[in-house]
């Protein structure tokens, strides 16, 4: 006999709370079915990852429902004001959104791209240390849509690539921090949009800040881009 689906709620206080399960219930309505509680815990914890804090709830006993749990804003409330000096240190959680923010900090920060990502578009294009290339990054890029797929795909930025003063390429950038991930919806847009404009997933490693820190870069879908525009290199452009 088959095991029963593992439902899920969606309430209203997790929509407001988490971007992300707002679009999830948009897209797909205010119930999800799991394999499992494991399953259901897991993809809360992915939820919060990328947003503000959800949790399962157990289901109120007299409410009339099939669900076996409910999907919730987790509040942490506001923290009390320290009793201490300020001279002293005040000791604070950090939040979802705050983790996430630091994946992007460290690689759009400042005037321009940051290190990691000038190195990755100078190995994309095939530049030299000495070679004059500008990278100007858009922290707000529109929202993403594909055909025949749900939702949108918010990219963290959106980066313009210029060799010698020319614009030679754009990309679509994700940046996580630590074990982040991409929602299914998300990564099918950015792949079945990446033919027209590049996309990149970027995750950042913080574990070892402030000494240092570790970046990997994965190219999202489109995987014959040899006559892509970003994957030429500065000969192609003269």
């Amino acid at each position: 006999m088959s095991e029963q689906p593992f439902v899920v709620a969606i309430k209203e206080s997790a929509r407001e709370r988490n971007e992300s399960v707002d679009r999830l219930v948009a897209d797909a309505g205010p119930r999800r079915r799991y394999g499992s509680r494991a399953d259901a815990e897991a993809e809360a914890a992915d939820l919060s990852a990328d947003g503000g804090d959800v949790r399962l709830q157990a289901v109120a006993p007299r409410d009339d429902t099939d669900a076996d749990a409910y999907l919730v804003g987790a509040s942490r409330g506001a923290p009390p004001i320290p009793d201490g000096d300020p001279e002293d240190g005040w000791r604070y959680s950090v939040t979802a959104d705050q983790y996430g923010a630091l994946g992007e900090a460290l690689l759009t920060a400042g005037d321009g791209a940051a290190t990691p990502l000038d190195h990755y578009l100078r190995r994309e294009f095939d530049l030299s240390r000495e070679a004059d290339l500008t990278v100007e990054v858009d922290a707000d890029p529109a929202p993403v849509t594909a055909a025949n797929r749900t939702g949108e795909w918010r990219p963290d930025c959106a980066l313009t690539v210029k060799i010698a003063g020319r614009r030679v390429g754009t990309y679509r950038c994700e940046i996580k921090t630590g074990d982040g991930r991409l929602e299914r919806n998300q990564r099918a847009i950015a792949e079945a949009t990446a033919s027209e404009t590049p996309a990149l997933l970027a995750r950042v490693d913080v574990t070892e800040l402030p000494a240092e820190y570790e970046v990997s870069f994965e190219r999202l879908g489109d995987d014959d881009a040899a006559g892509d525009p970003a994957q030429r290199t500065v000969d192609d452009w003269e």
